[in-house]
């Protein structure tokens, strides 16, 4: 089903048609067709966050059915919870189920933006100064505002570190879907761009509160709620959090989850070493050492990914040079762990 929403058609109403095509474009072969297969997707690649990735998949279908208002971005969600826990990478699934790959949106880093004169790349320079003419800004016209059969996607990261001044023109972004540039002659359309926000607001106090009397209402989701919700509360506007069609928060990841993620990210490392013709086994052993050394509730699967890159991609790599120092014979490698590291060893590989 290609991604042709009124929002596209209004703002494209009044132009000159263009010559006919000799076929009509085909819609975005990665595109899921329907809610439960983009849910299953995301669910792959993002581990323990199933309320998240619910909320997602919802915005994404209510604009699918052109449920949304016109002169809106389609959806605009709110991501919070603790690093590490999957928040950015919820999006870059998104961006790869919607669009050419995980890579393929416009990523904003609000911390870049966090002094007043920084602030001017957000819209643009005003008459008068350089680049003004330019129109210069932080976003990619093609991947914010998209085409009809395919969404932009956008991603303001940590989005309480802005500048006041970025948070106000932001507002107006979340309030019309139009981005005027301060040139007064451009403006950017976010009518066909679904548009995600991530912060860590409210994650110190629940850190805080981890391990203490609190625990027990912590496990609560009301509970969980009522905390990032004051904390939201005290930071933005209402008038901006009334721009907000969904607010998740996500879950520290548990040691059942962090397994996985040990797994799944294993399975990727031996995917780029098949590349090289090394066929890597890692036995169940060495996968349940990376979970214990990398478990960290405050930093979630980043600790995890320098634990392995440490304790077994190192040992692995060590073994490949010793081996096979140049070219690209076939070579397996086993990793086991015992005594609290993990040890590689090269054998002949299968026939």
């Amino acid at each position: 089903m290609p991604f042709i929403t009124d929002r596209y058609h209004d703002q494209n109403r009044n132009r000159q048609p263009a010559a006919p095509a000799a076929a009509p474009a085909p819609s975005t072969p990665s595109t899921p067709d329907t809610p439960e297969a983009l849910a299953q997707r995301l669910r792959s690649r993002v581990l323990g966050q199933d309320p998240a990735i619910d909320a997602v998949v919802r915005a994404i279908t209510l604009a699918r059915a052109g449920a949304t208002e016109p002169d809106r971005p389609p959806a605009t969600v709110l991501l919070l919870g603790p690093t590490g826990v999957g928040k950015t990478e919820l999006v870059r699934q998104v961006a790869a189920a919607l669009r050419s790959g995980p890579d393929d949106l416009c990523r904003v880093d609000m911390n870049s933006l966090a002094q007043e004169h920084y602030a001017a790349s957000f819209n643009g320079a005003p008459p008068g100064y350089a680049g003004s003419k330019e129109a210069f800004t932080v976003f990619d016209r093609s991947t914010v505002e998209g085409d009809p059969y395919t969404p932009g996607i956008v991603l303001f990261d940590e989005v309480e570190k802005a500048h006041p001044t970025v948070l106000r023109a932001l507002l107006g972004v979340l309030d019309n879907g139009i981005l005027r540039l301060a040139n007064g002659q451009e403006k950017i359309s976010f009518r066909n761009s679904f548009v995600f926000l991530t912060s860590n607001l409210g994650s110190k106090e629940l850190a805080r509160r981890r391990g203490s009397r609190w625990r027990t209402l912590l496990d609560r989701g009301h509970t969980r709620r009522t905390v990032v919700d004051k904390a939201l509360q005290s930071f933005f506007d209402p008038e901006f959090l009334n721009r907000i069609d969904e607010t998740v928060i996500f879950d520290e990841l548990d040691r059942t989850t962090i397994e996985q993620v040990a797994r799944l990210e294993t399975d990727l490392l031996r995917t780029r070493l098949r590349r090289r013709g090394v066929d890597l086994q890692v036995d169940d052993s060495a996968v349940h050492l990376l979970a214990d050394q990398g478990f960290d509730p405050i930093y979630g699967a980043r600790g995890l990914r320098r634990t392995l890159r440490t304790h077994l991609a190192a040992p692995v790599a060590a073994e490949i040079m010793r081996v096979r120092p140049t070219g690209t014979t076939p070579l397996r490698i086993t990793a086991t762990a015992s005594a609290g590291s993990v040890r590689a060893t090269a054998t002949d590989p299968a026939p």
